[in-house]
């Protein structure tokens, strides 16, 4: 195998091993919390009004097959805000492999006094993309000349618990439940090669510092078959109602910094760079989020502004 093709094969091979020591076989998101109906289906609605929202990252800058991934989901209360329906599209791409998702969900909210619990459901499903052909060669390599485009057309379905109140929240989701296998031969019971379930446990609160400040503390909590805890820990300043700011700390992976700025009643924008201190540091200049949210006001509801969770 020429060296060309043994580079990228090395650096692929790297990448995955990360991706699975992180549990990042699913797109992760440094701004989950700006959207999270990404990771829980029982999110849909509970903003009370229709909410277009999109998130794209590029993972990685300066590494060949750096992974990028494109989200727009959207979300809207129904029928008199006692439940909840979202539509989500997800484009994810590192080298030869890609992935495209596309997802309904259904959330249905409960009432308590001063908290609402809302439980929820996904359904969708991934087409996945090898294409090995499609790598530049210096030189003829037989090996990959030979190795067919393969495709698979995966059904999967999630389940989520969102309860909240005006001063915190707690989540609990498993936006895949089938684990599908990906490998050519069909072969289910071999552990690696199939869609695992990912177990996303999420909280936050909010505190008033003084009339200008508030700061959110949130956590993420990752679990996957064969890798250990990935751990998310954010705490977000907000000023003024309308300026987001704050730090992440990706627990053995990265730090991030992350703004986020409302425009209009309806228009946030927001940005976040992650600094790599995992082995992949040397090989890279960081990770690139752009988050963009629209909220369109119903006619017998209101923009909650602000909205903290």
């Amino acid at each position: 195998m020429k060296q060309q093709l043994l580079k990228h094969i090395v650096l692929f091979l790297v990448m995955l091993a990360s991706l699975k020591s992180f549990s990042q076989q699913d797109p992760m998101f440094t701004q989950y919390m700006n959207n999270p109906v990404l990771i829980n289906p029982a999110y849909a609605g509970t903003f009370g009004n229709l909410n277009v929202n999109g998130i794209f990252r590029k993972q990685w800058v300066g590494v060949e097959w750096q992974p990028t991934t494109t989200s727009i989901s959207v979300t809207s209360p129904f029928m008199d805000f006692t439940t909840g329906v979202g539509f989500t599209f997800m484009y994810d791409d590192i080298g030869p492999l890609s992935q495209t998702g596309i997802y309904a969900d259904y959330a249905y909210h409960l009432d308590f006094d001063n908290a609402q619990l809302s439980l929820g459901l996904k359904a969708g499903f991934n087409y996945y993309v090898k294409d090995l052909q499609g790598l530049t060669m210096n030189d003829y390599d037989w090996w990959v000349a030979l190795s067919p485009l393969t495709t698979k057309f995966l059904f999967n379905t999630g389940v989520g618990v969102f309860y909240y109140t005006d001063k915190f929240y707690l989540g609990f989701s498993i936006p895949k439940l089938i684990r599908n296998s990906l490998a050519e031969n069909e072969n289910t019971y071999e552990l690696v090669g199939r869609e695992e379930r990912h177990l996303f446990f999420t909280g936050g609160a909010i505190f008033d510092i003084n009339p200008i400040v508030k700061v959110k503390p949130t956590a993420m909590f990752r679990m996957v078959n064969g890798a250990p805890f990935s751990i998310d820990l954010t705490a977000t300043a907000i000023m003024y109602e309308r300026v987001w700011a704050g730090f992440t700390y990706r627990v053995g992976d990265a730090l991030g910094a992350h703004f986020r700025m409302t425009v209009t009643e309806g228009l946030q924008l927001g940005y976040s760079y992650d600094y790599n201190n995992s082995r992949l540091s040397s090989y890279n200049s960081g990770t690139h989020e752009i988050f963009i949210s629209y909220t369109i006001r119903q006619r017998t509801g209101r923009i909650l502004s602000p909205r903290y969770f």
